[in-house]
């Protein structure tokens, strides 16, 4: 990909939705598959890590008043997320980015919905019909953020499972009809194509995302000063998600399996940086950052937090895979939002000096943390006066 369009998409996620992430080019992992628990065993270690279906750890999101989980759909769970494809949490992401195609609304940059290209051809006319007002209900997305808005987090929610149909705003209710309608056509002509790619993303990542979650959670949780959270983190495999490839909002996390830049190498680093965006861990870091500068004497950058986040996943994933016999791992950031401007030319030194050595250090005492940030809060600040 080229810096233009990382510029671009990143730009795309900035303006509309905060916890969207779109991570770098597919390939492999040290030119092997993932699936070697290099430092704590070999293959078959890492592969029993894998389960094949919900097991101990509980689910995030389950609430008073919320639908019984869905496990029908998990296609493998590790001990910190469990892995999903689900053809009506596909149908509702393609029917938006249909929708927005057909309205103009879809950016260039994004992967091509090449479901559109001849599908009058491809369905009959019954089908043709249902499928045309399936997509005509759904222009009520055409403007609205899958992160942000009420509505589409209730439709997503009730689609995966997780959600009643009661909890959808009435307004927003014909989209839920347009999912039961549509989902025998969906099933029967793209849901097989698109299963199989998310089940071979999942393949791809899940075993390395086992082999160092531990690990990586417990230095996030010292980096950012919150908790993860309890149960397993959802993470929905759907064909297409949004523009830029990935999102995450209410404790869950969406990815793109058609969009070639949301693979391996940096699918793992993309599965954590949408998991700190939970409530507890990405609260913890901002109010982390408001302290360190006020403390100060300045205003903080608004952009700072999610800036952190991005560099703080790529850092630990870097280390933690080494750690674990697989060097060489560079941060998405590094062919992307790092290069993209003045903000990053500035800050990326900055957080190099002072973040670096101590995520480095895995100290979870909170006036190292403290004095890490306040160093950066002052360095920052020193420059803004210099600029």
């Amino acid at each position: 990909m080229t810096v233009e369009r990382m510029q671009i998409r990143f730009a795309w996620g900035a303006a509309g939705a905060a916890a969207i992430l779109l991570l770098g080019a597919p390939g492999s992992l040290d030119g092997r598959q993932p699936g070697a628990r290099s430092a704590a065993g070999g293959p078959g270690e890492a592969a029993a890590a894998v389960g094949s279906h919900v097991a101990d750890r509980p689910l995030v999101g389950m609430g008073v008043g919320q639908a019984a989980r869905d496990t029908t759909w998990t296609v493998t769970t590790t001990g910190r997320f469990e892995f999903r494809s689900d053809p009506r949490v596909g149908l509702h992401h393609l029917l938006i980015d249909w929708a927005r195609a057909a309205g103009d609304a879809w950016p260039s940059f994004a992967a091509p919905i090449v479901e559109r290209d001849g599908w009058r051809s491809v369905l009959d006319d019954d089908e043709r019909r249902v499928w045309a007002d399936a997509v005509d209900a759904y222009r009520l997305s055409r403007r609205r953020s899958p992160v942000h808005d009420d509505g589409l987090i209730a439709v997503r929610d009730w689609a995966a499972g997780a959600g009643t149909r009661e909890a959808i705003p009435a307004a927003d209710r014909p989209m839920a009809d347009a999912v039961e309608a549509a989902l025998p056509i969906y099933r029967r002509h793209w849901w097989p194509a698109h299963d199989a790619r998310n089940r071979a993303w999942i393949e791809s990542v899940a075993p390395t995302v086992a082999a160092i979650e531990e690990d990586v959670v417990a230095r996030l949780e010292a980096a950012y000063g919150g908790p993860w959270p309890d149960d397993r983190i959802p993470v929905d495999l759907v064909a297409y998600a949004v523009p830029v490839g990935a999102y995450s909002t209410a404790g869950r996390v969406t990815i793109s399996s058609a969009d070639r830049d949301t693979g391996m190498p940096h699918a793992v680093e993309l599965v954590f940086h949408e998991a700190s965006h939970t409530e507890r861990l990405e609260q913890a870091i901002r109010s982390g950052i408001r302290q360190a500068f006020e403390t100060a004497g300045g205003r903080f950058p608004d952009r700072l937090w999610h800036d952190m986040i991005f560099y703080t996943t790529g850092e630990l994933t870097r280390m933690l895979l080494a750690e674990h016999g697989r060097p060489g791992y560079t941060h998405y950031g590094a062919d992307g939002v790092y290069v993209r401007g003045e903000r990053w030319s500035t800050q990326l030194p900055i957080l190099e000096r002072y973040w670096r050595p101590f995520l480095r250090s895995a100290s979870g005492a909170e006036d190292a943390r403290r004095s890490a940030l306040e160093a950066i809060a002052r360095a920052l600040l020193a420059e803004r006066e210099e600029g």
